[in-house]
């Protein structure tokens, strides 16, 4: 039983994409991440790990992406042992819930130090999109052209979050690439986007959304379009929010999504560390 890493999307993927497939929803943020990284040109700051049971069946995995903390897959306690030992210095490590304590437990055990919880998001569902109304305007694809004033929006919103070391540039070029950006436009004037994931393993994860001035009518029609995109070309469509905002549970439960676990950003106590999680 033992660990095997490599800097190498593509191997990780050959090793450890059938284990990761199988589970999509559960393994969300390995899988858009490892697509995303697949797109990209090759960076020696990623990281890929993959373990294997005494039978040789791949049984855990995880993910670093450049300049964010580890994600890690639901694992069994012993894939989690030697983990404080191959993930090095890792000042945070992202899991699912159930494993918070057995990681806090192991990081203490194994490097004398100990992980306190940062943050908690929940994953939900999308079970039916349910019929709602909508403002005037229309839903459409993002194109090449609407690259400036993504980047814009882009921009603004992660001024909220000065930590996220995310780029602007890939974080549009990426998806309208693929079309994962839909638009919605008021009288031929873009007003507010929702972007997506790829289609990995029959799922598709939603992600920013924003509307000019921050109109919720917008954000959420174009939200909604997003969805009925999504459904389209997955079996699952997901997305996270902070778990305990009451505001995007209602929101997400009226579209017909239901919570299905909880992801933990653990990180050394008393130390901000310099890696965060990849939204």
């Amino acid at each position: 039983m033992s660990w095997s890493t490599t800097s190498d999307v593509l191997r990780f993927l050959a090793e450890a994409g059938g284990f990761l497939r199988a589970r999509p929803v559960e393994h969300t943020t390995l899988l858009t991440e490892a697509a995303y990284l697949e797109a990209r040109p090759a960076n020696p700051d990623q990281a890929f790990g993959w373990w294997r049971d005494a039978a040789g069946v791949v049984g855990g995995a995880f993910l670093r992406a450049p300049r964010h903390a580890p994600v890690l897959s639901p694992m069994p306690t012993e894939a989690v042992e030697s983990l404080p030992e191959v993930l090095g210095g890792a000042q945070a490590v992202e899991v699912e819930a159930g494993m918070a304590e057995t990681v806090a437990a192991t990081w203490k055990r194994g490097r004398g130090v100990e992980l306190a919880e940062r943050s908690r998001i929940t994953l939900y569902r999308l079970e039916a999109l349910v019929p709602h109304i909508v403002p005037g305007g229309r839903a459409r694809t993002a194109v090449p052209s609407d690259r400036e004033t993504l980047l814009r929006w882009y921009q603004r919103m992660l001024e909220k979050y000065p930590e996220d070391p995310s780029e602007s540039e890939y974080m549009v070029d990426d998806p309208i690439a693929f079309g994962g950006i839909t638009m919605w436009e008021v009288d031929g004037e873009p007003v507010a986007m929702a972007g997506r994931s790829r289609a990995v393993a029959g799922m598709v994860r939603l992600g920013a959304v924003h509307a000019v001035g921050d109109d919720e009518s917008l954000a959420g029609a174009a939200f909604a379009q997003a969805c009925r995109a999504a459904s389209e070309i997955a079996e699952h469509v997901l997305v996270f929010a902070p778990t305990g905002d009451a505001d995007a549970a209602r929101k997400y439960g009226a579209l017909g999504f239901r919570p299905v676990l909880e992801r933990v950003m653990l990180g050394v106590r008393a130390s901000s560390g310099d890696e965060t999680p990849h939204p």
